[in-house]
């Protein structure tokens, strides 16, 4: 605990005064509602980054809060980037990144601090969108925030889209990266399994691909300059490795909830998977070993996804190198939180239906977060 204190002093007046210690202490949130400590904590990072522009203080607000609930292991990372206009961007496309795929209606976010319990979703989980529905709205929204006009959304009434527009005016971003996370929305929509493991890696790097490269491109890089090549293809390497760890973390109660199974079946067949879309219902029961074969179709998934990490970090020297390297290494931070939760899932034996991979304990919560802010000093990913 002393050693994790003095990496957090030594990060620098800048991220010391966004960071308080007990941030770490509550990556996990009510379901209900942010408690008042959470939002005493959340009014040190909403005051850092809004001082330049009040005018998007309470939509900030709501991103950051989104961000927090149900993404906790990415909260951290959008902390230690490099600049304040990186990190607005980031909660910013991070929130819409996340709204986008959230099933369910949202509560309305008043316009004040005190006001960030009422997160969307939270609260309302029963009260279900039509995943039609739910696209349509974000084609939509895209539409309006690039083309000036509201059409059949809405703006005024989304706290997302009023960011977004807001963010557009200070930042050139790519209108493709933004339809490649819907159209990854509607494939999901679309598919209840993936056939081969390239098609759930080419879904995986149209979301959470252009999610990275949305957030470079806060930061300032842009994939129009051939010399940031490398940068943004170590970008879709990360991106790759934290969408297919993403749906290792999320695929038990995704197939709970939606049936739908995040092996594809290529990995089905290799590995003697015979029922997929039972596969809960079998694991429920004790069928050793169907377990078996599940573990070692997970191993396989967790070993692709620490290829593509690896293919990244062969990049590390040369982006350090880049002018607008130290941006670029601080946008891939996320990679050393995938890398901790596949660290964990092979420490479980590659089990998804272990209890003690999803009830994690402070102690992990600590060790994650001391990895990035180590990270972040170092100036790697």
């Amino acid at each position: 605990m002393q050693n994790f204190r003095k990496q957090l002093n030594r990060l620098g007046s800048g991220h010391r005064n966004l960071i308080s210690f007990s941030d770490f202490n509550s990556h996990q949130l009510s379901s209900s509602q942010i408690s008042s400590s959470s939002r005493r904590n959340f009014t040190i990072l909403n005051r850092a980054l809004i001082d330049s522009d009040p005018s998007i203080s309470s939509d900030l607000d709501h991103a950051i809060s989104t961000v927090r609930t149900f993404d906790p292991s990415g909260y951290l990372p959008g902390l230690l980037l490099r600049s304040n206009d990186a990190r607005v961007g980031y909660f910013a496309m991070r929130s819409f990144w996340i709204e986008s795929g959230l099933r369910f209606k949202k509560n309305p976010l008043k316009n004040d601090f005190s006001s960030s319990k009422q997160i969307s979703g939270v609260g309302q989980r029963h009260i279900m969108i039509p995943d039609q529905e739910r696209v349509k709205f974000w084609k939509n929204g895209v539409d309006a925030i690039f083309n000036g006009s509201n059409g059949d959304v809405p703006m005024q009434d989304n706290t997302i889209l009023r960011l977004l527009r807001e963010i557009l005016k200070k930042h050139s971003l790519t209108r493709k990266h933004f339809d490649s996370i819907i159209e990854g929305r509607e494939m999901d929509v679309n598919m209840k399994q993936y056939p081969t493991i390239m098609s759930l890696e080419k879904h995986v790097d149209m979301s959470c691909g252009s999610l990275l490269q949305l957030v470079l491109e806060c930061g300032g890089i842009h994939d129009n300059c051939p010399e940031n090549e490398l940068i943004f293809d170590a970008a879709r390497e990360v991106g790759i490795a934290h969408g297919l760890t993403n749906a290792l973390r999320t695929s038990v109660p995704t197939a709970s909830a939606t049936g739908k199974v995040i092996i594809p079946q290529e990995l089905c067949t290799k590995h003697g998977i015979e029922s997929p879309r039972y596969l809960l219902s079998a694991l429920g029961m004790g069928d050793e070993k169907c377990k078996r074969h599940m573990q070692d179709a997970v191993k396989d998934i967790v070993q692709i996804a620490r290829d593509h990490l690896e293919q990244a970090r062969k990049k590390r020297e040369e982006i350090s190198k880049h002018p607008l390297g130290d941006i670029a290494t601080s946008a891939f931070l996320p990679a050393l939180a995938s890398e901790t939760f596949l660290d964990r899932l092979e420490n479980h034996q590659f089990d998804l239906t272990n209890r003690a991979l999803r009830n994690v304990s402070q102690i992990e919560h600590m060790q994650c977060a001391q990895r990035l802010l180590v990270g972040s000093w170092n100036k790697t990913f």
